[in-house]
């Protein structure tokens, strides 16, 4: 062998001693475990309770992995219920097909036709929905349970379908084959709820045209509480009257109890409704935007029984609501609506005697207390938004995420809301980094972000031991899966080409609506491409209810497709959630398809909203979630210049 020179072993030695000299500035380094920790059904199930289905669905996975024939495939299908739960339809449709049920029990086979059915349902596809669990029902020896449960789902698909007399049908059907005393409740909870959605004249002419007896007593006893839903002695004998007429009727006593002294979180017949917005404030535009969308959606209602609707205007002063909304309840008024902005909310909450049923138009940071039995609290918080990219990044496959936010209370805010879902799901934040939002040059963030400064120091020290320059090309660490940006249009166009300059152009970056400004302008916006974000379909689908709605809706409305077009969809939704409440807050598995998103109901009231998922390509949002089958608002013609949405749509 060759011997080593004096000057060779000691160039060697000085590069050693500055690598080793650059790992100690380097700082201590985190040890990334590699072997997941043991679960239990415990811990899968108390996911399950808290509402953290995306976890529980991980949960049962392991269990799955480890668990022998006929509990693994228990546990796969419990994974896709609480996918399912979670509204993450495409997750679940991913992992069904693999479950392998054809050797086992048929009741397997009946549990995976009803969970194909609830996929289907609410990927918009009903009729197949029922084909499903027509399927589920031919299984020969179906334990009542799962018989419930294939009804259950049923009547979720024909409301899906708008065909509520065959939901009620099927929902008395079910009331056969459940037990407990608690089930039979809910389900009759249930069934009142399409009941009670029902004009008097729909009702009479079903009573009519049905001979079933149970049918019959049913649509009797909603017309007798329509008729004597004022005044609580009314009530009663309407109910008890009802009774006699109807002494083998299913309807159970404790049910019936609730009909006859109505607790304050159940939503009775509406025949006035408060609407509280701050129109002249400095939030008059968007306060503006949700009037005008809950005021089209009641001009769209032709029901002739439809509650009349008066506006209050709650003006810049947020501490003067309470009065105001004390002033709606003596008016008359059986539901408030709004108000629309946080403080309002949180100083209504904390000192407002919330009297009636009301939707806040915002999530109070207050605790509710008792009060949270009859008080809905709908917003479009950012915070949620940064939970379902931690969800979305996690279900996509990653594990170990960089951080880049900004230095704001805003910025803050999300970076913790991902963090916080982002760790709970067990992964790893390797490194957060916050920029300043008022600069224009984010390179030095990104390069910390990326480990490039640490890259450029290492080079800097070697040329300081060596005395020469070394040839040198920064390179980002490859131990991070993908960058959660949280970032407004005008940051994320200028934050994303400098990722891409540091050679990042290739690491997913995954982020929240505020980088759409809603106008789809390819010129602008394709310095974005390549970021995915959640929206809602009200600003990404271009077909279907959405669409109409559109049409029908807005027609002329000036500020569409811009930032506050959000707001506008929010009034949408707000005026059309309203007579499903009760249905929604008594089955957290429902899901109300609106124009905002899938919104369900949580234990504190909270409507949460389960986005869809774009992706910027040639400067504008190309849908992700296609198993949808929606036609995205924005298409992209591969063989020609991309054209705003106007040309493409026609909206």
């Amino acid at each position: 062998m060759k011997p080593i020179s004096g000057y060779t072993f000691s160039l060697t030695a000085a590069l050693l001693a500055a690598l080793l000299l650059l790992a100690a500035c380097a700082g201590p380094q985190r040890t990334v475990r590699t072997e997941a920790e043991p679960v239990t059904v415990n811990d899968a199930i108390k996911a399950e309770q808290a509402g953290e289905y995306v976890l529980a669905a991980r949960e049962y996975a392991r269990l799955a992995a480890l668990a022998p024939t006929p509990e693994k495939q228990n546990f796969q299908l419990k994974a896709v219920e609480a996918l399912i739960k979670a509204a993450q339809v495409g997750e679940a449709r991913e992992k069904i097909p693999s479950i392998d049920v054809a050797k086992l029990d048929p009741a397997f086979r009946a549990r995976k036709f009803i969970l194909e059915a609830q996929i289907a349902a609410l990927e918009g596809q009903p009729d197949l929905s029922l084909r499903l669990l027509t399927q589920a029902e031919k299984t020969r020896n179906l334990d009542p349970l799962q018989l419930a449960e294939v009804y259950r789902v049923r009547a979720q698909a024909e409301l899906t379908l708008e065909r509520p007399w065959s939901a009620v049908k099927s929902l008395i059907a079910r009331d056969k084959y459940i037990v407990t005393a608690d089930d039979i409740i809910h389900n009759q909870q249930q069934l009142w709820h399409v009941l009670e959605s029902r004009t008097r004249t729909e009702l009479k002419t079903q009573r009519d045209t049905n001979p079933d007896p149970v049918f019959k007593g049913w649509v009797d006893l909603a017309i007798a509480v329509m008729e004597n839903a004022y005044g609580s002695k009314r009530l009663a004998g309407a109910v008890d009257e009802w009774k006699k007429s109807y002494l083998q009727h299913p309807a159970s006593p404790a049910f019936l109890q609730t009909l006859a002294n109505p607790a304050p979180n159940i939503i009775g017949r509406i025949d006035h409704i408060a609407l509280l917005l701050p129109l002249t404030s400095d939030y008059a535009q968007a306060a503006r935007a949700v009037h005008d969308g809950f005021m089209a959606m009641d001009a769209n209602n032709t029901n002739p029984e439809k509650p009349k609707i008066k506006v209050y205007d709650t003006g810049a002063d947020p501490l003067q609501v309470v009065n105001i909304y004390a002033q709606a309840v003596r008016d008359g008024a059986q539901l408030v609506v709004g108000p629309l902005g946080l403080e309002a909310v949180d100083h209504l909450a904390n000192k407002g005697k919330l009297e009636v049923p009301t939707l806040l138009l915002s999530h109070t940071t207050q605790d509710m207390g008792a009060a949270a039995k009859h008080v809905f609290q709908f917003g479009l918080p950012p915070e949620q938004e940064a939970a379902q990219a931690a969800e979305r990044a996690y279900l996509d496959g990653h594990r170990h995420a960089a951080v880049l936010y900004p230095d704001t209370p805003w910025g803050q805010r999300m970076a913790a809301a991902f963090n916080a879902t982002w760790q709970r799901l067990g992964g790893i934040v390797l490194t957060p980094q916050a920029y300043a939002q008022e600069q224009q040059d984010y390179s030095e963030p990104i390069k910390r972000l990326l480990n490039i400064s640490l890259s450029q120091s290492r080079k800097e020290a070697i040329e300081a031991v060596l005395k020469t320059s070394v040839k040198f090309e920064p390179r980002p660490r490859e131990d991070v899966n993908f960058i959660f940006l949280a970032a407004d249009a005008k940051r994320a166009r200028l934050i994303k080409p400098q990722l891409n300059y540091n050679r990042a152009m290739r690491l997913p970056v995954y982020s929240t609506s505020h980088v759409f400004t809603g106008q789809g302008n390819p010129a602008t916006d394709v310095d974005l491409d390549g970021i995915m974000f959640g929206d809602m379909p009200w600003m990404l689908v271009g077909d279907g209810k959405v669409q109409s709605l559109r049409q029908t809706l807005q027609r002329d409305w000036p500020s569409a497709h811009t930032q506050v077009d959000r707001l506008y969809a929010l009034g949408v939704d707000a005026y059309a959630i309203i007579p499903q409440l009760n249905r929604i807050s008594s089955e957290n598995s429902i899901h109300f398809s609106g124009v905002t998103s899938g919104l369900s109901l949580d234990r504190e009231g909270r409507l949460h909203r389960q986005l869809l998922w774009a992706q910027f390509r040639k400067g504008v949002p190309q849908l992700l979630d296609t198993f949808f089958k929606y036609k995205g608002q924005f298409e992209v013609d591969d063989d020609t210049d991309t054209a705003p949405a106007s040309s493409k749509t026609g909206t």
